[in-house]
């Protein structure tokens, strides 16, 4: 049975993109484990309800349980629950989003949220479940079209160096998090805008995952090089009711879950589409929703999306 044996977490899958990802890759997936994550443990039994209406027998491989990626405890002990069953994971899309982009004035309290989901809480999770991570294990970070290093003004010394500290290649976690912190920082003082930060605190904390997501995928292949972890960001395409961004230019929910599910899946044989070559699987990247890679500084509106996916 196609994926048997195999581990996959999903985070923030109780809707959105992320309860996409979760039905999809049940259905190309019936034989692994699955563990879908939702904040409201009230709610399991209806998220459980709704994929066996969805995708019937299909979801038969999953669990819905309760995590919060604000919440180091709880982090801890879902990580627990399947190190001590399964002792491996080898697909986790961490697609917990905090969403919007704040109009100012912005609040500290505000901001801190979306720093500890969208980017601590991501790190939390992903670097508890590293100990356990199985041979040709996928991490598959959620990242943005607003998480250009663009939003940052070239023009302002102090804005056009945070740039260039996020784009250093020798970047490396205790600097990033060196400056996600005085961001925060930043944002307490009011001081934000004069230290060359955009006031935008999503594009802030998905410019950290894309950071984050180049510098992790260096440090594991370097301290395992035979296991080929492959980590990457993607950019789901899809619309939000609190983002600006033109119809055209975006894709729906189940074609950007479509579309991670293949780059979860990639060669990974019985499960995904094994005639691309080992080379040319992504790694460290940051890619659009068409599986291109984020080379321009601004988002091409012109984008294709392949849909043989």
């Amino acid at each position: 049975m196609a994926g048997a044996g195999l581990v996959v977490v999903v985070t923030g899958a109780s809707r959105g993109i992320g309860y996409s990802i979760g039905r999809e890759l049940a259905v190309r997936m019936p034989g692994a484990s699955l563990y879908l994550t939702t904040r409201e443990a009230q709610n399991i039994q209806a998220l459980e309800a709704t994929l066996r209406r969805d995708i019937g027998v299909s979801s038969g491989n999953v669990k819905f349980r309760m995590m919060d990626l604000k919440d180091k405890r709880s982090i801890a002990k879902f990580v627990d629950v399947v190190k001590r069953k399964h002792n491996r994971l080898d697909i986790l899309p961490p697609s917990s989003v905090h969403q919007a982009c704040e109009t100012l004035p912005l609040y500290s309290k505000e901001v801190e949220e979306i720093i500890k989901t969208n980017y601590l809480g991501l790190r939390a999770v992903t670097e508890s479940f590293i100990p356990c991570l199985a041979q040709n294990s996928r991490i598959i970070n959620i990242s943005s079209h607003l998480a250009q290093l663009a939003m940052f003004n070239q023009s302002d010394v102090a804005s056009a160096k945070l740039a260039d500290s996020f784009s250093n290649p020798n970047l490396s976690i205790a600097m990033l998090d060196s400056l996600v912190k005085s961001y925060l920082a930043s944002i307490k003082s009011g001081n934000w805008s004069s230290a060359g930060w955009p006031d935008c605190a999503y594009s802030v904390s998905k410019v950290a995952v894309n950071s984050y997501t180049r510098i992790l995928q260096a440090q594991l292949t370097n301290s395992h090089p035979k296991l080929f972890v492959s980590v990457n960001a993607v950019c789901p395409g899809t619309h939000h009711s609190k983002m600006r961004q033109a119809r055209e230019d975006t894709i729906s929910t189940q074609d950007s879950a479509d579309m991670i599910a293949y780059l979860a899946t990639m060669r990974l044989e019985g499960v995904g589409d094994c005639s691309v070559p080992q080379t040319a699987v992504p790694r460290g990247e940051v890619l659009w929703h068409d599986l291109s890679c984020t080379r321009s500084s601004a988002m091409d509106s012109d984008k294709g999306v392949q849909s043989a996916h």
